[in-house]
């Protein structure tokens, strides 16, 4: 059974010492969903183009539904900017709610979190990220 992304940066942040966070984050560079969801946090070029706060939705009851959001992610290009710009914002917001109720409860709050431009797992900021993966998040501004 997959790991959920959410179950992955909780474990991560309940580590005390940084460098054993940044160690733990690093050994998740193959995580392609992880990645998405870390730059869909704290990449500010990244503009989610949906309300804020938290939509009504139906959570999921099943169980084993870690491996969702895998599958899911590709799907994420509809709620950015200059993923479909076309969508009108209500078709958009049904096809997010649809989204969060085929995920596990805590990758949809997870979900939820990151369209906010937040993360709710302390000691998983902007900053480790840089350091854990150069690149994937442009240089702070000075």
């Amino acid at each position: 059974m997959k790991v959920g992304v959410a179950e992955t940066l909780e474990k991560i942040s309940k580590i005390s010492r940084r460098a054993d966070r940044l160690a733990e984050l690093q050994k998740q560079r193959g995580n392609a969903t992880l990645l998405t969801v870390l730059q869909g946090a704290f990449d500010p070029r990244i503009e989610w183009m949906l309300p804020e706060g938290v939509p009504p939705f139906k959570r999921n009851d099943l169980h084993d539904l870690e491996s969702v959001f895998y599958a899911e992610i590709r799907k994420l290009y509809l709620f950015v900017k200059g993923g479909n710009d076309n969508l009108k914002p209500l078709r958009r917001e049904s096809l997010f709610i649809q989204l969060l109720e085929s995920l596990a409860p805590a990758d949809a709050d997870l979900l939820c979190a990151i369209k906010d431009k937040k993360m709710p797992y302390k000691g998983i900021d902007a900053k480790l990220v840089r350091e854990a993966f150069p690149g994937l998040l442009p240089d702070e501004q000075k």
